[in-house]
């Protein structure tokens, strides 16, 4: 399916957020590993993003190209735009995914659900370098949002 095709159900402005949803996720996952980005956190987001370019299902690939394209200049944006104080700043990345969540229930549903798969991988991938924070704190967030029978993000209900 064809990027368009399996996306014209959401607006251009909809899906410049679509894009940034890993950006988001991968500053969720530096910040709540000690509430710093490192630029080693970057470069491994970086990198991972543009690794999903070619080994992301082949229906998100086009997907993935667009995100790589703008990868590194948003997350720089992004990230300077967050709120200073950790708490506002998890209340704000934790409404970004909401809203990225409610904007992937609008996709195709196999198109949404192979996004949403390949986007928890993304977010489990960017904690690979310290798997016991992973393990212990990040996974049981996570896990908690994910609905076992859908196996899709419920941020609506935590």
């Amino acid at each position: 399916m064809e990027l368009k095709q399996a996306f014209d159900s959401v607006s251009e402005e909809e899906m410049k957020h679509l894009l940034d949803i890993p950006i988001w996720l991968a500053l969720m996952a530096a910040y709540r590993n000690d509430g710093a980005v490192s630029e080693s956190e970057k470069a491994d987001a970086v990198k991972l993003a543009h690794l999903r370019t070619f080994t992301s299902p082949k229906s998100l690939h086009q997907y993935y190209e667009k995100v790589d394209a703008i990868f590194e200049r948003r997350f720089e944006i992004l990230n300077s735009r967050l709120p200073k104080s950790e708490r506002d700043r998890e209340i704000y990345l934790e409404s970004q995914i909401k809203r990225s969540h409610a904007l992937i229930k609008k996709l195709d549903r196999d198109v949404a659900e192979t996004l949403e798969a390949s986007l928890a991988s993304f977010y489990e991938h960017v904690f690979r370098a310290d798997v016991s924070f992973f393990q212990y704190f990040a996974l049981p967030v996570i896990s908690n949002r994910l609905d076992k029978k859908s196996r899709s993000f419920n941020f609506e209900n935590p």
